[in-house]
């Protein structure tokens, strides 16, 4: 039986700040997807040049209107001299969070980030009110008295003598510099637990700097040191509100239903796939494409959730309320899922295909090399101490599975497996038609009703003669879907017909015999993938048509949450929730469930020793502050203290504010990250942003003032022409490149910013304009990063790749957890259904989890490192525990379906049961795990290929009582599928242990021994 598994979707959490950019972004592959026709593509724009819609046009116009009016507060006198010096703080807050998506979640975004400043405004007045007080009043008054004397017999204004640092007092500086480090040290904590609240972290940090550099200098108490930044900051917010309300307004019931449009067209580019995916099973040119049409998919549903959470607020006109949205929200999403499952049987089959037959060719190619050496044995030696060959690794295990991948290439097989799947295209096709007219019919109908709010309306007949049309595709798909089991079934039995006897039973002559049967597995696993997936259409069809034909007139929806809201708030229930009150339809997710499950799968013992109490808090303490969170807070506190000291220094203090070192110290603090390779990217990434967005703004100065000294109309001008630029790469730029771009407006506008200021508000420290403020501006960031480089260095630096792969060893350990969980209540796994919504949150967990090591594993070839983890190995490492969490789900559900007689069948033939069994798989989990953790070499012979021994195992017991009476039940073919996944499963670890054995080497190598068998002949 071929190795075939299931999957389910990756899911990844959008972060308030960047929802919409990361929405439109992941999607726009129905806009920009390769259309796939007899093996051909249909070229199109690339992603980031497909945004040239009304709809996102629409979104790039009001964000570039907020950025622009943010920025006019510079050019006008009333706002310039009212916010400060830093009245260009505000465009810079709009490049942070640009007013793009759903009101709610912009608020959530702005709120964070007012929380930030209003925690660094409060602990720094409170910081101020506790450093004057350390020093007397007495002598705070006699250096008042000589800083009047200075400032006369100098003829320097006493402001410019205060920010040279006459009034500095060591006890008043150390005071500030511990009470604000810690604030620092717990908001860097902050930013690494909760990655939400980064916003927070970063604008207490700005907060807490301006506080950090010129408090100390003061000679009186100031409670409003950082309202030069708060003003700006609060007034950008307004303005961006302000934009979302009257530009282009759009409520979260129109954007939801926007982006299922979206979904469901990007979901129809799945049936031409699996057409030629049937048609030519072993092309894999276009894997790429289905790959791109996946990550599309789930980025897409990870920017709808938070939406989703909001619909029950909110106030809308149309067809649809969000009563009716929601009702949606199950079905599309077990459509996205079923449209997964459905993809990945063309991945899987051609990654098994791709594996085994480099394989065989590793395998003839060591024919071929010994064959020649023994030829060329006496003109060898030089040449071969020159040109040694690498070791291979694993060699024991790759020459067990030999023979399974050679019998599975033999010409019988591959051809019964050709013309099973010429069968299941023929019964196919009707079907597949059925779901292409329906998914064309949903999102005509989504998009109509969304569409038709204000300046028009369906005529009564109109809609009448539609919902009979929907009516009728609805009731073809049923028909198509009821009969399609049968039909394909009775199609791929008819043509292995000759592998069974008059009575129906298999012929299990051989192990060939068996694995011509391969090709009716797999396309058994691939009908119930596509059954599955022609159900999940039919129920979002029958929502939309019952959805339809009871709205039909347009009206204005209030918010329908409210009440439970507030419910919720003051009782211990689930969240509100405006969707259907069938309970029966749509599982609930309770926390004692999840809580319930993780108890299980956390289900392990471990001796403790006994502590006393004061060296657990010791140890505790110890372990806290020596974590990866814990060291990256120290190299924020190192670095702010490192730069700090120049502000306070009397010899330096003028020149730090004079220089804008403020600056330089915001970017050592925000460019330091918690991996090595991270920093090396956003070191080379931010520099080059800076440089760009100077240059621009250098350019942009120029030509709005020539060599004036600032034109306020001019500057205006150009300031909302390349505004709508940087808007446009800010929204629609790769996630990847968003701190870039930021960088790159902030220095833009900090260029026009200063400069404007400096010729209408000269002030003591001004920068100049133009290239002066460039060069200064760079200056500042390269000593900034600078800084960040040197202190990442110290205590030690931080291993990216080490880090990587024990999160991945986290993964796994988590899997292994699952796998034992399996094995514990697989004789009554029937009674867990109920688990069921929660194994399918724990796995789209860890589907997460692996997503979010994306990036990082890719940056990781700008590590300095001797670790045998580069950015290929943890590639594979991470698709291989993607694969196998997505199996192990799929068992879970599909085999709590399963009734107890195929169950035990499967035990049987599996071993998954068997204590021999259970201990290969355990072993090879823990020694993969401990691998990863530690970096050291495998064991030269480990219990694998575990493919190999599974089906060793009771496969032919299984085999010899097959009939055609099973197969024809579509519960076998579920036993299939779940069987094809526990393969799936063991494929994974077996090459888990390949992959860490060309990484880490082996050890303890023993040779090929001879069997007992010979010796004993002997």
């Amino acid at each position: 039986m071929a190795s075939e598994s299931e999957s389910m979707p990756s899911s990844t959490t959008a972060a308030s700040q960047q929802q919409r950019s990361t929405s439109r972004h992941n999607g726009q592959t129905q806009d920009n997807d390769i259309e796939i026709k007899k093996g051909k593509k249909k070229k199109k724009l690339p992603p980031f040049l497909g945004h040239f819609n009304a709809s996102d046009l629409k979104i790039l116009f009001r964000c570039s209107i907020a950025f622009w009016v943010s920025s006019l507060f510079i050019f006008i006198e009333p706002t310039l001299e009212a916010f400060g010096a830093a009245a260009f703080f505000g465009c810079i807050v709009t490049l942070f969070l640009p007013p793009s998506g759903v009101i709610f979640v912009f608020l959530l975004g702005g709120f964070t980030m007012l929380a930030g400043m209003g925690l660094g405004w409060a602990w720094g007045v409170i910081t101020e009110k506790a450093a004057l007080a350390t020093r007397p009043a007495g002598q705070t008054l006699a250096r008042l008295q000589l800083l009047g004397q200075e400032a006369q017999r100098t003829g320097t204004s006493t402001q410019v003598l205060v920010f040279n640092g006459f009034m500095l007092d060591n006890r008043v500086t150390i005071t500030y510099f511990c009470m604000l480090l810690l604030f620092i040290y717990l908001m860097a904590r902050l930013r690494m637990a909760v990655p939400k609240l980064a916003l927070t972290a970063v604008f207490g940090w700005i907060v807490s700097d301006v506080f950090l550099t010129i408090g100390p200098l003061l000679p009186s108490f100031s409670g409003t040191i950082p309202a030069v930044l708060i003003k700006p900051a609060a007034a950008a917010l307004g303005v961006n509100v302000a934009c979302s309300l009257l530009i282009f307004p759009e409520s979260t019931s129109h954007l939801v239903l926007a982006s299922f449009h979206k979904l469901t067209t990007t979901i129809a580019a799945t049936v031409p796939m699996t057409k030629q995916y049937l048609e030519q099973p072993s092309d894999a040119e276009a894997d790429g494409d289905v790959q791109k049409l996946r990550a599309g998919l789930i980025g897409g549903w990870s920017a709808l959730e938070p939406a989703l959470n909001f619909l029950p607020f909110d106030i809308s006109f149309g067809y649809w309320g969000a009563h009716d949205i929601e009702r949606l929200k199950e079905p599309v999403k077990r459509l996205l899922m079923s449209c997964l499952i459905l993809l990945d049987a063309r991945l899987i089959f051609h990654e098994r295909r791709h594996a085994s037959d480099k394989l065989l060719e590793k395998d003839d190619k060591d024919d071929k090399s010994a064959e020649t050496e023994k030829n060329e044995k006496n003109a060898k030696n030089a040449r071969n101490a020159k040109n040694e060959k690498k070791p291979r690794y694993g060699k024991h295990q790759i020459m067990e599975s030999l023979n399974l991948h050679q019998m599975l290439h033999e010409p019988d097989v591959e051809r019964s497996t050709e013309e099973s799947f010429q069968t299941l295209e023929r019964v196919s096709q009707p079907l597949m038609d059925s779901c292409a007219r329906a998914i064309a019919i949903i999102s005509e109908v989504i998009e109509a009703s969304n569409s038709h709010r204000w300046f028009s309306k369906f005529a009564a007949g109109d809609i009448q003669k539609a919902h009979q049309s929907h009516s009728d595709i609805l009731e073809e798909l049923r028909r198509q879907s009821r009969d399609y089991h049968n039909t394909a079934n009775l199609g791929l039995l008819t043509l292995h017909d000759h592998l069974f006897d008059h009575s129906g039973t298999f012929m299990d002559n051989d192990s060939l015999s068996r694995h011509k049967l391969s090709g009716l597995f797999i396309c058994f696993t691939v009908e119930e993938r596509i059954g599955r997936f022609a159900e999940a259409v039919e129920k979002v069809l029958t929502e939309v048509v019952s959805i339809e034909s009871n709205r039909q007139r347009r009206k204005l929806w209030m918010p329908s949450g409210l009440n439970k809201f507030f419910a919720w708030a003051t009782t211990s229930g689930k969240a509100p929730s405006s969707g259907p009150g069938d309970d029966d339809k749509v599982p609930k997710l309770e926390k004692k469930t999840i809580a319930e499950l993780d108890k299980r799968l956390n289900n392990s013992s471990r001796p403790t020793r006994k502590q006393s109490p004061i060296s657990k808090i010791v140890l505790g303490t110890a372990n806290w502050l020596s974590t990866d969170d814990g060291v990256f807070a120290m190299r924020v506190v190192v670095a702010t203290l490192a730069v700090g000291v120049i502000a306070v220094t009397k010899s330096t203090a003028g020149f730090f504010y004079r220089e804008k070192g403020l600056w330089g110290l915001i970017m050592a603090q925000t460019g330091l990250v918690l991996g090595f390779a991270d920093f090396t990217y956003a070191l080379v990434t931010r520099i080059g942003g800076t440089l760009l967005g100077g240059v621009i703004g250098m350019v942009c100065w120029y030509i709005g003032s020539g060599l004036g000294t600032g034109n306020p109309y001019g500057l205006a001008a150009v300031t909302a022409v390349m505004g709508t630029v940087l808007m446009y790469f800010r929204l629609y730029a790769p996630p990847q490149h968003t701190t870039t771009v930021i960088l790159s407006g902030a220095t833009f506008i900090l260029v026009i910013g200063y400069g404007y200021i400096d010729g209408h508000r000269p002030t003591y420290g001004n920068p100049g304009f133009g290239y002066e403020v460039f060069y200064r501006r760079t200056l500042l960031v390269l000593i900034g990063f600078g800084i960040g480089f040197i202190v990442s260095l110290f205590p030690w630096p931080t291993s990216q790749s080490r880090s990587i792969a024990k999160g991945l060893a986290g993964v796994l350990h988590a899997e292994a957890d699952h796998y034992a969980l399996l094995l514990s209540s697989w004789n009554h796994l029937e009674d867990d259904i109920r688990l069921i919504p929660a194994v399918e949150s724990v796995g789209i967990h860890l589907a997460e989890t692996l997503t979010a090591m994306q990036d990082p594993i890719g940056n990781l070839r700008y590590e300095f490192s001797s670790s045998a983890f580069d950015t290929h190995t943890c590639t594979k490492i991470k698709h291989s525990l993607e694969q196998i969490n997505r199996n192990l789900t799929i068992i879970h559900i599909l085999g709590a379906s399963l009734p107890r007689a195929l169950r035990d069948r499967f035990a049987k033939a599996s071993g998954l049961l068997h204590h021999r069994a259970t201990a290969d798989v355990m072993v090879t989990f823990a020694v993969i795990e401990q691998a990863l953790k530690t970096g050291d070499a495998l064991p030269s012979r480990l219990p694998t290929p575990l493919v190999v021994r599974c089906l060793e195992h009771g496969h032919s017991a299984d085999m010899a009582t097959l009939t055609k009476q099973m197969l024809r039940d579509r519960q076998y073919r579920t036993y299939t599928v779940v069987m094809g996944s526990y393969l799936g499963v063991l494929g994974m670890l077996d090459d888990l242990v390949l992959t860490l054995k060309e990484a880490l080497g082996e050890s303890y190598v023993v040779p090929d021994i001879i069997s007992l068998g010979d010796v004993e002949s002997r």
